[in-house]
This record gives structure tokens, C-alpha cells and sequence, in this order.
């Protein structure tokens, strides 16, 4: 960087001073211009060149330099090349160079950290001496008490305090509503020329040509370019054939204006409140004679590749061909003139678009900057060349067709006629205009998917409001939380630290810089005291970072906006399961950039998306919840309803530790013998390290049923003795684990089969409903209001008493139907059953029943009970087959969890295993003469 010795300014005029403006859109630059003008010289609007004006000002003579504006939270690489060749040309435009550089900052707009890297970028890229010559110009519109610099830099923060450090400390404030300010800005200027020796700022040379010289050959270039336009459209219109019915397609990434394209295309006003369009939409009208229907479609992330993007929103690209039938004649690709285009971008689009049709649909494309007003008096062509490559060649694989939407002038109706006519250029010569085709057997694919898609996110909707009204009937049974601690978990860019601050209401995290370390801040939210811990990306837990297991609850952050793949969930479960497997009972999925969703549900995204986030949201027991980090924050709505849910989340376990058990019910007095009815049921409970408990008929039933039906009640937590009433997860697993074979469940030798079974049982020792003998003295009822239970009795036809180190009892596994019956129908009186029922998810009394006619008559009798007479193999493998699809079936209907799938397949191999000694003894039998089976 060289600076000069300024001995006269043009004419010898020691009074001049000559003036840049830089800053952000928006900030009021252009305004502090006109301010030290004293007159209205430069436009507030949009810009892309830079504007030069002059005035007599306080006895001095100005040149003021305004520069095209960036946007204010983004970086040096998304700024289009036009914007940063200009900002370096503004010092050529006040030779030799400026006395002054003047960077405006809102003063009613936070200044981020994000703000100051964006000043900071664009600033350098004048070089690192420019800092010499800037002043800080905080700018107001109205309000009354303008603050001072020095105030607003105290309360700006560290980032506003970094950027007043690097322009030592020179600020002002200005108010551009008035003239307020203005007298002491202007001798600031003064000042700061003079402790700078009335030196000009000089661009070293080598920059000043690198600009002159793209500037140059941009125009150069575009000049040829809009003559190839020419002389193309020239030729096409002798073989024009204007068209009556126009069908088009709009694609696009997320913010380009394709919404606001298809209004002003229309010539509607906008129909839709703001927000993002996450289904395609479809729009009709009559334009220039013209029947014209314009089919909307989601966008993509700028940055994002096509399987980056979730399936949901890939779906949709592809379905918006289908809904203008027979198909579109044109792709309308939106591209915001305002933004840097590069590499990144180009292949998203490319991408993006092979979903609609592969390499065949880029004959019917053409490029739509939108944003238009942004180009101000900058030809289109100019942009194109000042922007490079990347955007060069997707106009070039258009076919050097592209067009200029300006939506802020929709009665303008020249655009949209001019828009027309290129399409109709288009199609000159081809005569019958053909559309783009639709693959109809592939639609109907995509259709029938959806449907059951549809259907699989009601049905989970319905199952999470059961869940939910289950957890708060529990709720209701224990005091609020006085406070609770919310651990933020998941994968870099999931927005975990936006959905921090949107829980706590402040801009407690950091969002404009990578998570490296944990965070942990606090609020309040109505009246409770919430701890959020922010993690970074990938961060396996450990348990101190958990704190108090009932406090504590665990959200998976989920960008919703993005796909979610295998490897994203095995991430998310290394993370959680580092402290164990049990974490997933007080973990939620939380789904951030709630706005990506649009007007579609969440159910819905979770079913379009796949395994992978199904599995997820399973593993966390169907609870999930969704923010939208950009609606106001201040504890609204969707924070009290997230904090609802997981205080529900806890619940049960908060209630399992009152009772005093892991996961479980508070055991009770181990009784050592109980009657269970009239018909002398007898309990012998066995108290030993195992805790088991065997009961045992000893009377007649009137039923006739046999004699000597057994059960043996699952060990006591912690090791106690005793019997105990398991949750319903507990329960399911066992009775899992005894169908599978894994926990007791085996087969004898030839005329010795039986079944050991370990079933939960519970015997509550305060219940006031006391009705059966108790050691021959009080008289407990198994089943009641406050403690639902349910009871399994085998009666077998053989038995044999159990061995001295051997607590459980091997019976024979056929289930009388009648004492089947008798049993359910006791549960039903008593009222246990039905209380179980809506424990467990207002099931009907129906589906239980016949949840325990499958299990105890079709895997009890045709694996080890009574068995067929001898007949084709190949029969008999149906009728397994048949079984096991009848489990199946019955599994999904209780909602089960995943891990029953897999002792199903353990139950196959068993089941397989049986059939083969079933078999054998059948062959076995043919050879004995004496055999009688």
C-alpha cells in the first residue's frame, strides 16, 4: 500500500475532502451521503455501480463516493463479483484517492459477529492500511435521544467493539431523519485527514489493474454476448407461431423468488402468507391472451446436492411436472442476481435438476434472474460475465437463454410479455409446441407411496397423543418440576445452539461460529428453572454432563431441512449410548428450521424421510417435537409445549423412584402362601436370591379344566425378595423373551415337554381391597384400581414337582380353552384387565384377548404341544410360515419395540429346531411297533 503527500487538491484547494461510503444493504449510507451534500444527490435504493457527487459543504468543498451495498451477515464469498470489483473501483473514482473512508452501521440493528466478519471481509478487500483512513458512522432514522458512539459501542458488545479498536476508536452518530450529528461528522472527517497529514488513501497499482482490467473485459464479453442473443431471435422470430396454452414449471433454490416470479407472471398480488412453498403449488391464468399455468416447487439450500436435500422435498421436484398435464413446455431455473454464483452452486442446480428428467430437460430451460431491481442499471449480460464461470456455463448449457424479473414493478407488463415471447421463440419451428414428458407409470408409483405415507403419519400421530395422555394421567400424580436440565446432542449444523437460544429466549449461544466446547446457560420459563447444555457436533455424553437423572432430559437435534441418512442415526446413537442404553428412555428427537416444513407435518416428513429417522424417533419412544428457530423469540407456544413433553418424559421414571425400583414398581411383602380364588389357587412363593414363585392349583374347578396350572413371577428389583409389578416395556420384553426361547422357554426329551416361563406377577400389601387369604390370615386381592396386573395360568396334563436348586416348574403347554376364557373373564370382573388396557394405549379388550389366544394356542400347541399327524413337509412349512406371519402381525398391532422383531427370528430358529426333533421322533416312532402316539 502506498500513500502520497497530498501538496493541492484538484485546483489547489486545501479545503476539499473527498469521501468513500461503504457498508452493508440497507445501513443508510446513501443517506449519511446526502446528509453531508446537504441535498438529495444520491437514490436510496439498490445499486451495483458506484455514484460520484459534489457540493459545497461547511465552507469545503466534497466528493462523496457511494459504493453498492452487501448483505449485512454474509461474507466476502457470497457477494457477486460486480458488488466486490466496484467496492476496489471506488477509490478511482476520487483520484488520487480518498481522505476518508466511512463504514455506516444501523444502530437499531444487533451487530453480530457474523456483521463484523462481513465488514471486516469487504473493508479488506482494499487492503489492510484502508483501517487508517475509516470512521465508524452509526446512522438512526427518528427516535428521540440519539446516543452517542462511545455509548452504543459499550453497549454493542465485543464484535461492535472489535471493529471501533480497529478504526482506533473513531465513531460517530448520525440521525438521518435530521440534520442532527451532522456538523460534528463532518469534523471528525476534518480531524481525521489532518492527523493522517492531509494524506490521500492510494490503491497499490496491482490491485487498481486487476479491477480495470476484469471490468473491462466483462463489457467486452457481454457486448458479444447480447449480440449472439440477437442475432438468434432475429432469426427464430421468421418462424415464430405464437402459442395459446403455456405450461410452466419454476424450480429453483430456497429464496431465489420463484413464489414472487409466479405473481408477477399472473399479475396477482401474493395469495400466501410469507413463508417457505414446502409443496408445490399451482397458479392459472389468462396472460396476453395466453393461457399460462405456473406450477411452483420447494427449493433446495443453495449449497445443498440432491441427496443432501430430504426425500420429501426431492419427491416434490420431481411430482411438479405432473400437475400442469400433459407435462410443461418450460423450466423457468431461479437464480437471485444479488448473490455470488459459484461452483457449489452450479452443481446443486445440476443436480437438482437430473430429478426432474436427466440431461433431456435442459432443452427446456431457461435461466430467470430474479431480484432484478438489484441490477439497477447493470445489463444483465454485464452480470452474467462480471460473475464468472460457474454461471457462465449453466446460461451457456440453457442455450444462451435467460431473462430479467423484476418483482417489485409487477404492473410493469413489458417483462412479463418479453418473458413470453423468448419461450415462444423456443419452440419456433417445432410445431406442435411438444411438452416436456411425464413418465405416468412412475407417478403412480410415487402417488401410492405417498398415500401410505400419509396414512403411516396419522396412525403415528394418533400413537403419540396416546402416549402423551398416558404420560400425563402420570404426571398428574407427581408435583411440577422445580427445574429441569435439557442436553442438546447431534451432528455439526443441526442448529443446536439456534435452538438453545430459542428455548431460553436470549441470545445466549453462539450461532455464527463452530460449537468447539460445551456451553451451559440458564433461564427461567414459567416459573421453572431450565439449564440448556449445548454440546458440539458428534460430542459423545458422559455422565457428568447428565446431572440429576430425574431433571435431566435429552433432545437429538435433527435439521429437518436435510436429508437423514444411516449414518447420521448411528452418529446420533454412539453419542447417546457412550452412557448407556437406558438414556433413550429420557431422550426426545427435536427436529430444528421448523419453517422448512411449510404447511406439511411433521409425521409426514418423518415417513417420506425413511428408516434411518423412523428407527430414531422410535428408539426415543415416538417422542419428538419441532422448533422454528425464526419465529420471535420470548418463550412462546412451542417452547411451553416442548417443555411439557419432556417433563412427561421423565414422568415414569420420576414415578418408578418414588416406588423404588429402576424402571420398575415398588415390590412389596413377600407373601409365602396366597389363595387366589375359591377354586384354591395356591401362590408358594419361594424366597430365595431369585425371588421366584411358583402357584400351584389345588381344587376343582367347575370348569373341569386340569389340574396343576403353574407360574413363576419375575425377581424383585435391586435383589430384593419379593413380587413386582413391571412397566409395560418390562413386561412386553419379558413375555418376548419367553416366546423367543431366550428366557425360558425349552423343550424336553420325547414325553417330558414342558415349558418354564418367567411372567411378571404383583401382589400389592396395601391395598384396601382385600378379598383372598393371605398365610391363612389376611386376604389380598391380586388385582385392583391402584395396581392392574395381569395373570398368565398354564394348566398342564403332566407334571412333575420341582428339583431342590430348581425354582421355576417345567409344565405342559397345552392351554385349556376353557380355563382360558375363565381366566380372562375373572381379569375383566375384577376390573385389572381393563385398567391394564388404557395403560397401555386404549387398546380394546378384543385385541388383548386375542394377543393370548395366538401365544398360548398357536406357539404352545403347534411347537411343543399337541402334535399334527404325519403329513407333507411341505405343509407343514406353510402352516409355520402362517404362524409366524400371525406373531408378526399381532407384535406390530401392541406397538411393540424393535428388538421383539429380533426374538421373533430367534423364535424361528427355535421353532425351526422343534420341527426337526418333532421329525425325528416321528421316524423314530414308524420304526417301533410298540409306539402308540
Amino acid at each position: 500500500m502506498a500513500t502520497s503527500e497530498l501538496s493541492a487538491w484538484d485546483g489547489c484547494c486545501p479545503s476539499q475532502l473527498k469521501i468513500v461510503l461503504l457498508g452493508g444493504r440497507n445501513c443508510g449510507k446513501s443517506s449519511v451521503g446526502n446528509l453531508l451534500l446537504g441535498k438529495e444527490e444520491f437514490v436510496t435504493r439498490e445499486r451495483t455501480t458506484c455514484s460520484r457527487r459534489s457540493g459545497a459543504a461547511a465552507g469545503r468543498w466534497l466528493t462523496v463516493v457511494d459504493t453498492p451495498g452487501w448483505w449485512c451477515d454474509f461474507g466476502v464469498q457470497d457477494t457477486s463479483a460486480l458488488v466486490k470489483r466496484e467496492i476496489v473501483s471506488s477509490v478511482s473514482l476520487c483520484s488520487p484517492g480518498p481522505h476518508v473512508f466511512l463504514i455506516a452501521v444501523k444502530a437499531s440493528s444487533a451487530f453480530s459477529e457474523r456483521r463484523r466478519r462481513a465488514v471486516e471481509e469487504h473493508v479488506a478487500l482494499l487492503g489492510e492500511r484502508v483501517w487508517g483512513h475509516c470512521v465508524v458512522v452509526f446512522t438512526r432514522a427518528g427516535g428521540s435521544g440519539l446516543a452517542g458512539a462511545a455509548e452504543l459501542v459499550h453497549a454493542g458488545g465485543e464484535a461492535l467493539g472489535w471493529l471501533s479498536e480497529k478504526c482506533s476508536r473513531r465513531g460517530h452518530s448520525v440521525d438521518l431523519s435530521g440534520d442532527a450529528g451532522v456538523a460534528g461528522l463532518l469534523e471528525k472527517i476534518r480531524q481525521l485527514a489532518g492527523e493522517n497529514g492531509n494524506r490521500v488513501f492510494e490503491m497499490p497499482e496491482s490491485l487498481s489493474r486487476v479491477a480495470a482490467e476484469g471490468q473491462r473485459g466483462a463489457e467486452e464479453r457481454a457486448q458479444r454476448r447480447l449480440m449472439r442473443v440477437k442475432e438468434h431471435r432475429s432469426l427464430m422470430r421468421e418462424r415464430l407461431q405464437p402459442m395459446t396454452d403455456i405450461r410452466v414449471v419454476l424450480v429453483g433454490a430456497k429464496g431465489s423468488g420463484k413464489t414472487s416470479a409466479l405473481n408477477t407472471i399472473l399479475g396477482r398480488r401474493c395469495l400466501q402468507p410469507p413463508g417457505r412453498t414446502a409443496r408445490c403449488q399451482v397458479g392459472a391464468g389468462v396472460v396476453f391472451g395466453r393461457r399460462v399455468t405456473v406450477v411452483d416447487t420447494p427449493g433446495w439450500w443453495m449449497n445443498y446436492f440432491a441427496d443432501e436435500s430430504t426425500a420429501f422435498d426431492r419427491r416434490e421436484l420431481a411430482l411438479g411436472s405432473a400437475l400442469c398435464p400433459p407435462g410443461p413446455h418450460v423450466f423457468l431455473l431461479v437464480i437471485r442476481a444479488d448473490r455470488a454464483f459459484t461452483e457449489t452452486h452450479g452443481r446443486a442446480v445440476r443436480e437438482h435438476l437430473r430429478l426432474i428428467g436427466g440431461e433431456r430437460v435442459w432443452g427446456r430451460v431457461v435461466v430467470l434472474f430474479g431480484c432484478g431491481d438489484w441490477l439497477a442499471g447493470t445489463t444483465t449480460e454485464r452480470y452474467i460475465e462480471s460473475e464468472g464461470e460457474p454461471l457462465r456455463g449453466l446460461v451457456e448449457r440453457c442455450g444462451n437463454r435467460y431473462h430479467t424479473l423484476n418483482n417489485k414493478t409487477r404492473g410493469d407488463g413489458f417483462q412479463v410479455r418479453e418473458l413470453i415471447g423468448k419461450i415462444e421463440l423456443m419452440f419456433a419451428g417445432r410445431g406442435d409446441h411438444r411438452h416436456h414428458e411425464v413418465e405416468r407409470s412412475v407417478m403412480e408409483h410415487v402417488k401410492v407411496k405417498m398415500r401410505g405415507e400419509n396414512e403411516r403419519a396419522e396412525e403415528r400421530l394418533m400413537r403419540k397423543e396416546r402416549r402423551r395422555q398416558m404420560a400425563r394421567s402420570q404426571l398428574e400424580r407427581l408435583n411440577p418440576l422445580p427445574e429441569m436440565r435439557l442436553v442438546l446432542v447431534g451432528g455439526r449444523k443441526t442448529g443446536k445452539s439456534s435452538c438453545g437460544n430459542t428455548i431460553l429466549s436470549e441470545g445466549c449461544f453462539d450461532t455464527d461460529a463452530r460449537t468447539t466446547s460445551c456451553a451451559e446457560k440458564r433461564g427461567k420459563i414459567r416459573s421453572k428453572v431450565v439449564t440448556v447444555l449445548d454440546t458440539p457436533g458428534g460430542l459423545s455424553l458422559t455422565s457428568d454432563l447428565l446431572g440429576a437423572p430425574s431433571s435431566c432430559a435429552i433432545l437429538l437435534v435433527v435439521n429437518v431441512s436435510s436429508s437423514f441418512t444411516g449414518a447420521h442415526g448411528e452418529a446420533l446413537e454412539k453419542q447417546l449410548e457412550a452412557v448407556g442404553g437406558q438414556m433413550w428412555s429420557r431422550a426426545a428427537v427435536l427436529f430444528s428450521h421448523g419453517d422448512w416444513l411449510g404447511d406439511t407435518s411433521v409425521e409426514r416428513r418423518i415417513e417420506s424421510e425413511g428408516e434411518p429417522l423412523r428407527r430414531l424417533v422410535e428408539k426415543c419412544g415416538n417422542r419428538y417435537h419441532v422448533l422454528d428457530n425464526r419465529r420471535a423469540r420470548g418463550g412462546g407456544a412451542q417452547v411451553d409445549e416442548l417443555i411439557q413433553l419432556m417433563e412427561e418424559t421423565l414422568a415414569e421414571e420420576r414415578l418408578a423412584a418414588l416406588r423404588g425400583g429402576d424402571r420398575m414398581w415398588r415390590s412389596v411383602q413377600e407373601p409365602d402362601t396366597v389363595t387366589l380364588c375359591e377354586e384354591d389357587l395356591k401362590v408358594n412363593c419361594d424366597v430365595t436370591e431369585s425371588a421366584t414363585c411358583s402357584i400351584q392349583r389345588t381344587g376343582n374347578c367347575s370348569d373341569g379344566a386340569d389340574a396343576g396350572g403353574q407360574i413363576v413371577a419375575v425377581p424383585a428389583a435391586g435383589g430384593r425378595a419379593g413380587l413386582t409389578l413391571l412397566g409395560r416395556d418390562t413386561l412386553v420384553s419379558i413375555l418376548a423373551s419367553v416366546l423367543s426361547g431366550r428366557n425360558g422357554l425349552r423343550c424336553a426329551a420325547a414325553g417330558q415337554q414342558g415349558v418354564t416361563a418367567h411372567l411378571p406377577l404383583f401382589f400389592p400389601a396395601d391395598d384396601p381391597h382385600r378379598s383372598l387369604s393371605r398365610n391363612g390370615g389376611s386376604r389380598v386381592r391380586p388385582f385392583s384400581p391402584a395396581h392392574p396386573t395381569v395373570l398368565f395360568i398354564l394348566p398342564q396334563t403332566r407334571s412333575r414337582a420341582p428339583t431342590e436348586d430348581s425354582a421355576v416348574v417345567d409344565v405342559h403347554p397345552l392351554c385349556h380353552p376353557a380355563l382360558r376364557e375363565r381366566t380372562l373373564r375373572r381379569l375383566a370382573e375384577s376390573g385389572g384387565l381393563q385398567l391394564l388396557i388404557d395403560q397401555w394405549g386404549h387398546s380394546s379388550l378384543e385385541e388383548l384377548e386375542a394377543f393370548i389366544d395366538t401365544y398360548f394356542e398357536m406357539v404352545w400347541e403347534k411347537t411343543m404341544g399337541s402334535f399334527p399327524t404325519a403329513e407333507p413337509e411341505s405343509a407343514a412349512v406353510e402352516e409355520e410360515d402362517e404362524v409366524l406371519s400371525s406373531i408378526d402381525r399381532k407384535l406390530s398391532k401392541l406397538e411393540l419395540l424393535d428388538e421383539i422383531r429380533g426374538d421373533l427370528a430367534k423364535l424361528r430358529e427355535s421353532l425351526e429346531r422343534s420341527w426337526m426333533v418333532i421329525q425325528e421322533l416321528r421316524d423314530k416312532s414308524k420304526g417301533d411297533p410298540n409306539n402308540t402316539c
